[in-house]
């Protein structure tokens, strides 16, 4: 496909992270310089991307600018690869790629944010309707999308698979880091809701399609198109993400205080993977705290339940 460029609007500065303290707000340690503050537009739980000491980017604000915050959180080192911690730069991606006909078999120009019904997508070229997706999870060289429980790409997906009978209809997900080298999955791990829904949607004809993207200091570039597996997966897969979540669970989410002590927040577990027990095929099996705790509370409800009845019983005799 045709290399598509997309620069950044100014250069980056280098720096290290100190923590996510919020989740629209990260410390930077800027190279030589001082901690600022950065906004991290990224509303989600940044899976294996909140690694105090890693090295990041950050882009300044331009000087017009109102806003409080100066600085802008683009980029991360992980693993030695450059990734986008910035979930808006899929859409000029894909806008890029639009306007320069990289993308094979959608000619014409894109119209963006595009209201059909009630609804809002994010490109429309002729009667084509474009949503556009960001992946940066990546696991054994696949993207996965979402990494959280995402109700609204759900619906997008649904509300694309009841158009999709009259005009055509497009998910492109965005792998914003050079090694998800196979593909991008539709993560039954993290949002099963939200797999079943492109699921659905693919029957009824909506395509998805992949690109992946390389990140350097310098700006985005299209690499390649790549393919979109939505199968259900078989429970070995299910039991490598898991493997793979387990050992990214302390890089997850953003940092509260509670009473004082700082305390890593919104880095799951997931309440729908519970009843998997997927704990249970690992080699060393090891209980993570939520399956415990939710087995102790399963237990609680039993007795309760029991003691319940026992007094139910016992009323019912006396009376």
């Amino acid at each position: 496909m045709k290399m598509v460029f997309v620069p950044y609007a100014l250069p980056l500065r280098r720096g290290v992270l100190v923590d996510r303290v919020d989740r629209f707000i990260a410390v930077v340690q800027l190279d030589g310089d001082r901690e600022v503050r950065a906004h991290c537009i990224n509303p989600g739980r940044m899976e294996n991307f909140v690694v105090p000491g890693a090295v990041v980017w950050v882009r300044p604000e331009p000087p017009e600018s109102r806003r409080a915050l100066r600085w802008t959180w683009e980029l991360i080192e992980r693993d030695g690869v450059w990734c986008s911690t910035n979930t808006q730069r899929p859409n000029l991606i894909v806008g890029e790629a639009l306007r320069n006909g990289a993308v094979s078999g959608i000619r014409g120009s894109a119209r963006a944010e595009v209201s059909v019904g009630k609804s809002r997508f994010d490109f429309c070229v002729g009667e084509h309707l474009i949503e556009v997706k960001n992946s940066h999870a990546v696991y054994s060289g696949w993207g996965y999308f979402p990494d959280s429980v995402s109700e609204r790409a759900a619906r997008h997906c649904e509300e694309l698979g009841e158009l999709a009978s009259s005009r055509k209809c497009t998910v492109v997900i965005v792998a914003q880091r050079e090694d998800a080298i196979h593909g991008i999955r539709s993560s039954w791990y993290h949002d099963p809701g939200f797999a079943e829904a492109a699921l659905e949607a693919s029957r009824r004809g909506v395509e998805f399609r992949g690109l992946r993207v390389g990140c350097d200091p310098t700006g985005s570039t299209v690499l390649e198109e790549i393919p979109v597996d939505l199968r259900r997966p078989e429970r070995a897969d299910l039991v490598a993400v898991h493997r793979a979540w387990l050992k990214a669970r302390p890089f997850t989410g953003w940092t509260r205080a509670f009473d004082g002590n700082p305390r890593r927040v919104a880095n799951g577990p997931f309440k729908h993977n519970a009843r998997l027990n997927l704990d249970d095929d690992d080699d060393e099996p090891r209980e993570s705290p939520f399956f415990a705790s939710e087995k102790r509370t399963r237990k609680r409800r039993y007795f309760a339940a029991a003691a319940a009845a026992a007094e139910d019983n016992h009323d019912h005799h006396h009376h």
